[in-house]
Order: C-alpha cells, then sequence, then structure tokens
C-alpha cells in the first residue's frame, strides 16, 4: 500500500473536497488492506455538514455508501455496532427512511451521546 493510497480514503473518509472527485479516486485506489479508520468524528461531521446544509441531503447517502463498501476503510474499534448501523442506514434510504433533517438530527444526537460518554455507557 503507498501513502497516496491512505489519504485518498482518509479524505474520503473526511469528506476533504468534492464527494464526487473522492469517490472516484477511492474506487480508483487500490488498497492492499483498510488504511483509514471511519470513527464517530467522521459520522459527526458527515452529519453535520448535510443537516447544516453545507451539502445536499442526498450526498450524505453518497458517502455513506462509498464510505461502506470501501475496502480501504475499516470501523472504529468498540463502535462498530453504532457505525456500521448508520452506514447502512444512511446508504440504503430506500430500505429505512429518506435522508432528512430529522434523520441527520437523531443520528447527530446518537453519535454525540457515544462521544461524550466513556466506554461501556450509551450504544
Amino acid at each position: 500500500m503507498n501513502a497516496n493510497a491512505n489519504s485518498v480514503f482518509e479524505e474520503l473518509v473526511r469528506w476533504c473536497g468534492e464527494l464526487d472527485d473522492l469517490v472516484k479516486a477511492a474506487n480508483r485506489a487500490d488498497p492492499s488492506s483498510p488504511c483509514a479508520i471511519v470513527d464517530r468524528a467522521a459520522v459527526e461531521a458527515a452529519l453535520a455538514k448535510a443537516a447544516g446544509g453545507l451539502v445536499p441531503l442526498g450526498e450524505l447517502t453518497t458517502w455513506a455508501h462509498a464510505v461502506h463498501l470501501s475496502d480501504g476503510v475499516d470501523i472504529e474499534d468498540g463502535h462498530e455496532d453504532l457505525v456500521t448501523q448508520f452506514l447502512f442506514e444512511a446508504s440504503t434510504p430506500e430500505l429505512f427512511e429518506p435522508i432528512t433533517p430529522e434523520f441527520c438530527q437523531r443520528w447527530l444526537d446518537e453519535v454525540r451521546v457515544s462521544l461524550a460518554n466513556p466506554p461501556g455507557i450509551g450504544r
């Protein structure tokens, strides 16, 4: 794995740039193992971006789908259930619920509670 692949996946997880460009770069990268971690802070930032109107709500689905299916991304240790459930729900709104401001706020609240509590407390 090269440092460039690491940077590509880290930029995708942190949503640093235009989403279409990030997804294309991640699809072209060839990770030999996961090289970026999607953690609760990354999820919180993505949700805040969507809830705050900085990006169209539908882009949250695109981001979650790209992150969830990327071989170059792993899930934060100890919080796999929360992060994976969010990514699954956000990436497949047709199975759960549409991406709305309420969806974003509900998940923001849940992630922020998790961030505020020590391990073993909350979800």
